[in-house]
């Protein structure tokens, strides 16, 4: 028995080939075409089964094999294969179809006789997945972000009380989606890492690694402040954008750091005259480079070519991680740097051994 029942999602659909901002275009593939539902009381009085039933209505709609035609001078030469099926078979009508002859076991009947035929509205094919029936809905966003139409249809499905044989998941972009944002957080995450581990190589210290790491946070701050004001989502172009700001906003760190560390250990400076000193004489080219980085990005970001505004994001991500991390690094790496130079990781542990709970019990 086939189960019916009518879905109604509280969505903006259009039918129109260019939607306004905020729509979606739906398409369900349907066509109207001829049930055929069997009677099996007169099935078993004929002598026909489901199987001649089927294969007789197969072979005269879609045809039957009747063997191979050898070297066709029509087909290049080539084999053709034989396909026997009533003339105008595929476009029979209701009536047409109640007339196919089908052989029982004292002569022959009707398809009519043994079967009701009726107009009824199906999809153009019939689709399984993992041995269940299944229906593809798609659609094309326009002007909105493909996660947030993700949010809605989840949640109009979720309302819309369907039985508990129907479940629904998404394909397409939406799973692509999916999959490329796990990668790419993959891949940010262990780039962190690889810079990191290489930066204490060079350094010889984990804390002066740990200390450049914060320029991360401070840039990620104003890559999604300019998202946010240039109207912008985050997709696999600014995500990519996050991945390249963390290799560049980098190097603000690495220089202030590094020359800081130079006049500790070659000039005998104290950590607070090292700190003022880095800052003075690389505030110039840390200003260099990061003009220079955000002026060759702005073409990019104002998409002044044609196809470039699915890229621009990228380029937002990039100008306003370099604005806020500039800033910030010559502001709070020092005094991050600073701190850790008054209060070192070393005595953390031995305040924390000090005020053990049983140590203060004893």
């Amino acid at each position: 028995m086939r189960q019916r029942f009518v879905l109604r999602l509280n969505l903006v659909v259009s039918d129109n080939p260019k939607p306004k901002p905020g729509s979606v275009l739906m398409h369900i593939f349907r066509v109207i075409d001829n049930e055929h539902r069997p009677d099996r009381e007169k099935l078993r009085h004929y002598g026909v089964s489901v199987g001649d039933l089927y294969d007789t209505f197969s072979s005269a709609i879609s045809g039957a094999g009747a063997g191979v035609l050898p070297n066709d001078p029509l087909n290049d030469g080539n084999d053709t294969d034989i396909n026997v099926y009533f003339r105008e078979g595929e476009s029979y009508k209701k009536s047409d179809i109640a007339a196919i002859p089908l052989r029982s076991a004292d002569g022959t009947v009707r398809v009519s006789d043994v079967a009701e035929i009726r107009d009824d509205l199906g999809p153009i094919t019939i689709n399984r997945t993992d041995k269940q029936r299944t229906i593809t809905i798609g659609g094309n966003p326009a002007g909105r972000p493909l996660n947030n139409i993700i949010q809605d249809v989840t949640a109009a499905l979720n309302e819309a009380d369907l039985p508990p044989s129907v479940s629904f998941r998404f394909s397409g972009q939406a799973d692509n989606m999916t999959e490329t944002f796990i990668e790419l957080l993959s891949a940010l995450l262990m780039g962190m890492l690889l810079v990191y581990m290489i930066l204490s190589v060079l350094y010889e210290s984990a804390k002066t690694s740990f200390i450049r790491m914060f320029s991360l946070p401070f840039g990620l701050i104003g890559s999604l402040l300019f998202l946010f004001l240039m109207s912008q989502t985050i997709n696999l172009y600014s995500m990519i954008g996050i991945i390249v700001m963390d290799g560049v906003v980098a190097k603000n760190g690495t220089l202030l750091l590094d020359y800081t560390l130079t006049l500790m250990h070659q000039h005998g400076m104290s950590a607070k005259e090292a700190v003022m000193e880095a800052g003075r004489e690389r505030l110039r080219p840390i200003l260099m480079t990061t003009f220079t980085m955000i002026v060759g990005m702005l073409p990019t970001a104002l998409a002044v070519t044609a196809g470039s505004e699915t890229r621009s994001s990228m380029s937002w991500v990039i100008i306003g991680g370099l604005l806020t991390s500039t800033v910030f690094t010559l502001l709070v790496i020092p005094i991050v740097f600073l701190f850790f130079e008054k209060y070192p990781v070393s005595s953390w542990f031995r305040w924390l051994w000090k005020n053990r709970p049983f140590a203060r019990r004893a």
